[in-house]
């Protein structure tokens, strides 16, 4: 007798989750299962994403098969993808998949990301679905590297064009790194590295700075390279390199959810401040008051100079008209202190004789 999800402990997971951890398929693969009413959960098909469920104690199911949950170490494989292969297990209109180069050994590995009909390079396969859904989600930033052989002379206002964001139908690309190989009379080699992944963005991109791609390839996909594999070749990843794919793309999750330091404000100008001044009220002092003021200062120093130098100079005039007036005094004490004994002279002269008389009377003259 099957029975419901058992009520919710802090084992449990998102059953797309644990679908794509089990290697059937990849994280928004693994949703589309579930819309699709192709899993079970303890013998009930759901269909909402948000269902979450306990790996030991429920059983969960995928077209009737139940997934094994196994710990451990995921398995990537890195492709040397040729061209004119197609990224997919099947393929209605018969073409060669990327799985046909590979081992029935590797029937459970599922593409991490995508590349073109016509584009050859990197392309990495996991059996990890939350390591896939941790390279390939916009959000984490991982960066992916693309050269690309293109027509005609490729100036240095198309290289910055790219790097800033190119407008393309489904939006603005995110800003890139783009630089010049090589550059022939004819064509040019043109290095991106982008952190997004849109459908067929790459050659989208240089048709519209007026540089369509003869030919691209990948080079690097968050670290991996080539590394000498020949086109069609493959080779597994050791679990060092695992563990550093996972460390990029967490790395990448970290940078991008970091928050941002607040600017520093700016001192506002003048003409914004006084307006912003009126608006609340505030009476601005004029531009001009500070010369203004120190005009006034100086001038009352000035002033007080001019009326120290006055008070000086009327003290000195007012000592001289003293020091005057005592020589005045002085002078007519004199002449009195004269007349007097001129007059005592004269009343001695009347007791003597003529001539002492004429004498005095000469003194007093």
């Amino acid at each position: 007798m099957s029975h419901s999800p058992q009520p919710q402990t802090d084992k449990t997971e998102r059953v797309s989750k644990l679908i794509a951890r089990a290697g059937v398929a990849s994280r928004r693969a693994a949703e589309d299962l579930i819309s699709a009413g192709r899993v079970a959960v303890n013998g009930h098909f759901i269909s909402e994403q948000g269902t979450k469920a306990d790996p030991e104690q429920d059983k969960i199911t995928v077209d009737g098969t139940p997934l094994k949950l196994e710990d451990k170490p995921p398995l990537v494989v890195v492709l040397h993808k040729p061209k004119y292969t197609i990224t997919t297990r099947d393929d209605p209109e018969k073409r060669a998949t990327v799985f046909d180069l590979l081992p029935h050994t590797y029937a459970n590995l599922h593409p991490v990301g995508r590349l073109d009909f016509e584009t050859s390079g990197v392309l990495l396969l996991s059996d990890d679905g939350t390591l896939t859904h941790l390279l390939t989600h916009p959000s984490h930033g991982v960066e992916k590297v693309y050269e690309a052989r293109v027509r005609g002379t490729v100036e240095k206002g198309a290289i910055e064009h790219l790097e800033r964001g190119v407008r393309l139908e489904d939006g603005v690309t995110a800003p890139c790194r783009a630089r010049v190989l090589a550059q022939r009379e004819k064509n040019a080699l043109v290095e991106i590295t982008l952190r997004e992944g849109r459908n067929r963005q790459v050659r989208r991109m240089l048709e519209e700075v007026g540089h369509p791609a003869s030919s691209l390839r990948r080079v690097s996909f968050a670290g991996v390279e080539l590394e000498g594999l020949q086109s069609g070749e493959h080779r597994e990843l050791l679990p060092a390199e695992v563990k550093q794919l996972r460390r990029v793309s967490e790395l990448g999750l970290k940078r991008k959810s970091r928050p941002r330091a607040k600017p520093k404000p700016h001192p506002r100008p003048a003409l914004q401040a006084e307006n912003a001044d009126a608006e609340n009220g505030v009476r601005a002092p004029r531009a001009d008051a500070k010369p203004h003021a120190r005009m006034s200062r100086t001038n009352n120093g000035r002033a007080r100079s001019a009326r120290a130098n006055e008070g000086r100079a009327t003290a000195r005039n007012g000592d001289g008209r003293t020091e005057g007036a005592r020589a005045n005094n002085g002078r007519a004490n004199s002449a009195r202190s004269n007349s007097e004994r001129a007059n005592e002279a004269e009343n001695r002269a009347d007791e003597k004789s003529p001539i002492a008389r004429r004498i005095a009377r000469k003194w007093k003259s």
